[in-house]
């Protein structure tokens, strides 16, 4: 295996994360708000106070209605 010397590497390491980080914060919001489902998706997470990075809501009052109709269909069986 052919090493490369550092300073190629660094240059490979800053491209690759410049390329990530023009995709994630210049790309991705571009195709969010030119596409209408994805915008509206997106406005729709914004006006209810949804963080869609979060793994599991808790705060999120869809959330407590979903657990209490849950748990009443599933008492009532």
């Amino acid at each position: 295996m052919i090493e490369k010397s550092l300073p190629r590497r660094i240059g490979m390491f800053t491209v690759t994360l410049g390329a990530m980080l023009s995709f994630v914060f210049i790309l991705l919001p571009f195709l969010t708000n030119s596409c209408t489902i994805l915008h509206s998706m997106s406005e729709y997470l914004a006006e209810n106070g949804i963080d869609p990075t979060r793994y599991y809501y808790t705060d999120v009052e869809q959330v407590k209605e979903s657990e209490i109709y849950l748990r009443s269909v599933l008492d009532g069986e």
